[in-house]
This record gives C-alpha cells, structure tokens and sequence, in this order.
C-alpha cells in the first residue's frame, strides 16, 4: 500500500485484504492484525479507517456486496428478456475461481448479519434491489409477449432471487456441484419460467 493514496483507496485496499483473509481464514478466526499484514500496513493504520473490528467487518460486507451489484448493472439490456435475465443471474453465480472465493466471503458475511443490524440492513437492500431489477425485467418481458401477462411478477422475482441464492449455497457445500451445474440450473428455471409465455 502506497504511503500517500487517498482516503478511500487505503480503504479499498483494507477491504480487499480482509476479503482476501476472510476466505482463508474464516470471518471469526480473521483479526486487525491478520488483514494489516495481508494489506502490508500497520494495525495502526487500519485503525485510522476502521476504529473496530466490526466497523471493518461492516465495510467489508458492504463492499463484497457493492462488487456483485456493479457487475449486474453492467449487463446490457438486449432483447430478448429471457437471455438478458439469465446473463443478469449469471453474474450471482460463482462461475469462475474468484467469484467461488467471493461466494464463500459473502455466505460468511450473511451469517455475521444474522447478529449485526448493519449488516443486515445492506443484505436486505441488495436483496431488494435485485428484486427490484428483476421486476422490472419481468414486467418488460409481459409487454413483449415473452411471459404470460396474469404472473405476478413480484412474486416470480423473489422466487428467483431466493432459488440462485439455494444454488450458491449448494455450490458452496456440494462439491459436485460444480460451475457448469449451478448455470444448467439457472437455465432450466428460467427456460420454465418464460416456456409458459411462448407463442403470445
């Protein structure tokens, strides 16, 4: 870490180590020290940014969580819906080495905000504005024709949400459930899903 960067890039810095020690070491075994040696700085200086342990924890979660949602904001909105919603899901998904390290950083950090308000209150906005985004796709997907107008969409959205959610897990604790499964899964559900608007 430089000696003169900015504020907020000693901060990305700082919560790139604890990501980085957090996947090796677990969320309860990770200390100040423990991410002050991987960042190549000072306990003190983490401290600077991050009075407590918990302060870091919080920041950490909010930053994993921030990583996901830029990458789903960068899939472009291309007809038809039904590949737009799967690209969309693709990106939760741990497809590849280092989304498979980030997942299990992430699956430590919701169980932390099973204890911790903050925490939780940055689980459920990213909950809510995948929902949301997911909603919306739906909705488009109606005025196209590609889903049955009577769906609540809503409720097809949050099934969604919560069934890729069922699908990072097993990845994470099935080791034969492997990248190449959990994106034949995903395809399966939403191939269902949008089958039943084929042909309006």
């Amino acid at each position: 870490m430089t000696q003169h960067a900015d504020p907020e890039t000693r901060r990305t810095q700082v919560a790139e180590a604890l990501l980085a020690t957090v996947a090796e070491r677990g969320l309860a075994r990770t200390t100040l020290t423990d991410v002050a040696a991987a960042a190549g700085v000072s306990v003190g200086l983490v401290q600077r940014y991050f009075r407590t342990k918990d302060e870091l924890l919080r920041f950490g979660f909010d930053y994993v969580c921030r990583r996901t949602q830029e990458r789903v904001r960068r899939v472009p909105i291309v007809p038809p819906v039904r590949e737009v919603v799967v690209a969309l899901m693709e990106q939760i998904l741990p497809l590849e080495p280092e989304r498979e390290n980030e997942l299990g950083v992430w699956l430590s950090f919701v169980q932390a905000s099973l204890t911790d308000r903050e925490m939780a209150a940055t689980h459920q906005a990213g909950v809510t504005e995948l929902i949301d985004g997911l909603t919306e796709a739906f909705e488009g997907a109606q005025r196209a024709g590609e889903l049955d107008l009577d769906l609540d969409v809503r409720a097809e959205a949050a099934a969604l949400a919560a069934f890729v959610d069922g699908l990072c897990l097993h990845h994470a604790t099935t080791s034969s459930f492997d990248a190449a499964s959990s994106r034949a899964a995903l395809r399966a559900y939403v191939d269902r899903m949008f089958g039943r608007g084929e042909g309006r």
